[in-house]
């Protein structure tokens, strides 16, 4: 629970509020195949119209796309929300106008609300709660929230109800239906091929099912309160036995949200600068703290909240706050984490070649392109965002992380390199994190923040490697790499070198000239094989002796993780003096002892 002394004083009066319109009978969408068709045909001839009449208009366009979307709202927006991820195919007007896509949902009858809950949780209402409000406190296309109080072991919580609208898995199923329809046509009339509608439909049953079933959000709600804990950031606690698939009760947080704060600050500033002082609230602060947790969510937990929008973040006093709406969240595999960590390092330093070799490694399906001309023109965007990110008085959203790839997709769009999904899905994080972070600290270096973050990131590595259970795992698997050696590579080696003992002695030098061939050409390769662990891990080391061939060829290489490079090594070494002790044992056939 919030301690009190957390607790923010309003800074949007109760009255003030808009309530939600509550209707007793929901209509039921029932959009048709060929009104859509119909619908986005006349969209795209007023584009051409403008084009050929010469006024063309980027941001009428990206408007009434956005418009379309919400006028067939449902799973639509959701639909539109995922495309807005296609910075590589849309221009930067249209994700932003996707990004923002708003259904204005109106609220559903009690009676269906209380239905639905004692359905799901078998029990009457007032059995679970000692009170419930009627009216809701809000409502969206997925659900609309009550505040209630629930009686949890003669312990009385103010929770808030999370409640599924009536109906809504027919109608996103019929939507779902129809952007698939819409789909097909597309991959059928071979339009964009390269930019993998097939996984854009994957992605769309994902959150078909994941926004169906509010059990998802309610499990990534108990990791991430594990997670932000250590991060000093609070999530509510989650009453899993309330939780099913149509319900989500959880703590109610009495804060402020940071869209209520945002609004007043544009309308009002004198009154958020005295929210600010009231409350012990340092703006600067909480944007460098929600931007880094974001960086250690990703690289350490990996488990980040995917829409950090300002809807979903609530302060409190002394610059603390609440992370809400866990519903989307997003992983990486071990190695796009450390691909995705190496291209951000890249471009705290200035390394826009290497940032751009590691935005490349991103892509699907990478065409035949002159990948040295792509590498060029990426490490020329770069360089412009950098110049841009210098500049005082320019926009936050130009020189943000997010602004340095809109430089570099449209390179990527240009020789028709799609990006990878879980890319996209993080680079949308940072995009929803810029709605906030640009109001509470706008001149934020992103340079410097990365910086702070890595030296922060390093001493908790140093923490945790000198922890004993991490020693002991450290050890054990040491350990077992030198039992496989001895379990499996030594008695193989010994069953080659056994009938040697019976072979005349000419025959034992001639083969021990040639293993000793072999362990030359093995040490070299060990040089060769320390150099490029060095360069991906400890660069600075080589740096003074690296040269342009070299750095090239080396930059071609898969990126290994660095316990699979330990491995490596002492593989390496062990196949040496496994060679140099049969050279020894073949030469003392000849010689003798």
């Amino acid at each position: 629970m919030i301690k009190k002394k957390y607790i923010p004083t309003p800074i949007v009066e109760k009255k003030k509020r808009k309530k939600v319109k509550v209707v007793e009978n929901l209509e039921t969408r029932r959009l048709s195949t060929l009104y859509v068709i119909w619908r986005f045909l006349v969209y795209f001839a007023r584009i051409q119209y403008r084009k050929f009449t010469g006024k063309a208009d980027v941001q009428k366009t990206a408007t009434q796309l956005r418009e379309i979307f919400e006028e067939f709202g449902g799973f639509w927006v959701k639909a539109g929300q995922i495309l807005a991820l296609r910075t590589d195919l849309f221009p930067q007007e249209v994700c932003d106008e996707l990004r923002s896509l708003q259904y204005e949902a109106l609220g559903f009858p009690f009676h269906i609300a209380r239905s639905t809950i004692e359905s799901e949780l078998g029990a009457p209402i007032e059995k679970i709660f000692e009170s419930f409000d009627e009216e809701p406190l809000a409502a969206a296309s997925i659900a609309q929230i009550h505040r209630a109080v629930l009686r949890k072991k003669k312990k009385k919580i103010s929770v808030v109800v999370k409640v599924q609208r009536p109906g809504l898995a027919d109608s996103f199923k019929r939507d779902l239906d129809i952007i698939k329809i819409f789909v097909n046509l597309l991959v059928s009339l071979n339009v964009t091929p390269y930019l993998r509608w097939d996984e854009f439909v994957v992605e769309l049953d994902k959150t078909f099912k994941e926004e169906l079933d509010f059990r998802y959000e309610a499990a990534n709600g108990r990791r991430m309160k594990k997670n932000l804990k250590f991060h000093k950031i609070y999530v509510p606690t989650v009453y899993q036995k309330y939780c099913k698939r149509r319900v989500l009760v959880m703590e109610f947080i009495d804060g402020v949200l940071m869209s209520d704060y945002i609004k007043t600050l544009l309308s009002d500033r004198a009154r958020v600068k005295q929210w600010d002082d009231e409350n012990d609230v340092d703006p600067k602060e909480v944007g460098e703290k929600l931007y880094i947790s974001l960086l250690r969510q990703i690289f350490e937990d990996n488990l980040y909240h995917g829409d950090l929008h300002p809807g979903n973040i609530i302060l409190l006093r002394k610059s603390k706050f609440v992370l809400i709406d866990l519903g989307s969240t997003g992983s990486l595999d071990k190695e796009l984490r450390n691909i995705y960590l190496n291209y951000v390092n890249a471009l705290s330093e200035g390394d826009y070649p290497k940032a751009s070799d590691y935005f490349i490694r991103f892509g699907v399906d990478i065409p035949k392109a002159n990948i040295s001309r792509v590498r060029v023109e990426m490490a020329r965007g770069f360089d412009t965002w950098g110049a841009k990110s210098e500049l005082k008085g320019l926009s936050y959203r130009e020189k943000s992380l997010g602004g340095a790839t809109q430089e570099v997709t449209n390179v990527g769009f240009k020789y028709k390199i799609p990006s990878n999904w879980t890319f996209l899905k993080i680079t949308r994080s940072f995009f929803a994190l810029d709605g906030s972070v640009q109001y509470l600290t706008p001149e934020l270096d992103v340079f410097k923040i990365i910086k702070k973050y890595n030296k922060q990131a390093d001493r908790r590595a140093l923490i945790n490697s000198l922890r004993p259970e991490n020693i002991r795992a450290s050890f054990k698997q040491l350990s077992d790499t030198v039992n496989q050696y001895n379990n499996l590579i030594l008695p193989q080696v010994r069953q080659q070198t056994m009938p040697f003992e019976l072979t005349v002695n000419r025959s034992a030098l001639t083969l021990a000239v040639i293993l000793r061939s072999l362990s030359s050409v093995v040490l070299i390769g060990g040089l060769g094989t320390l150099y490029v662990f060095l360069y991906q891990q400890y660069f600075k080391i080589i740096q003074p002796i690296n040269t342009e061939i070299v750095d090239e060829v080396v930059r071609q290489l898969p990126y290994i993780p660095y316990l699979e490079w330990v491995g490596i090594l002492i593989l390496g070494g062990l196949t040496f003096r496994v060679l140099l002790a049969c050279i020894d044992i073949l030469e003392r056939k000849e010689f003798g002892n």
